[in-house]
């Protein structure tokens, strides 16, 4: 149970309880993993970077026992995003130490979010920082454009995580 109240403590840091975008959800997690976030979802690399089935399992568990809610919308172009919101009633853990990382995590965009978690991925699977970034171009391609590769090697220093 104690994935599930860190997870639900995560959702309620952020403004208005809500995390927007099952996708953002996976990456902040993975994040805050490195930096020694107290669950231990497994990722592995999927179509938008890191990704556990285990998180995944646990946000439907929260939604059944009504400690979350996940509400349906359509972005640009009809593809459907997902707005998770904590209750009042959720049982969640204090993660105000980490107030200062999700805050960081919060501002960045998307795009750069998913970025800083694939680059950390492929380096805590031994990859140097050339090799990481090889991998990150090769996964995301013009994601990687406009700057957004910097900015996401600044949020991971910002967060004190390697990126270099």
């Amino acid at each position: 149970m104690e994935n599930y109240r860190w997870l639900a403590g995560l959702i309620a840091a952020h403004p208005d309880g809500q995390v927007v975008g099952r996708t953002r959800l996976q990456k902040e997690v993975k994040l805050l993993q490195s930096l020694g976030f107290p669950t231990d979802y497994a990722y592995m690399i999927h179509f938008y970077g890191p990704y556990s089935e285990g998180l995944h399992s646990d946000i439907g568990l929260l939604e059944g026992m009504g400690f979350v809610t996940e509400e349906e919308c359509l972005g640009q172009g009809g593809n459907p995003y997902y707005i998770i919101e904590t209750c009042d009633r959720a049982p969640s853990a204090d993660v105000s130490e980490f107030n200062e990382k999700i805050s960081l995590m919060v501002k960045a965009d998307s795009v750069v979010l998913e970025l800083a978690a694939t680059y950390d991925a492929f380096r805590d699977t031994g990859a140097d920082h050339e090799d990481a970034l090889r991998r990150v171009r090769r996964k995301k391609g013009s994601k990687c454009d406009d700057g957004n590769l910097g900015a996401a090697l600044s949020l991971l220093g910002n967060l004190e995580l390697q990126a270099n």
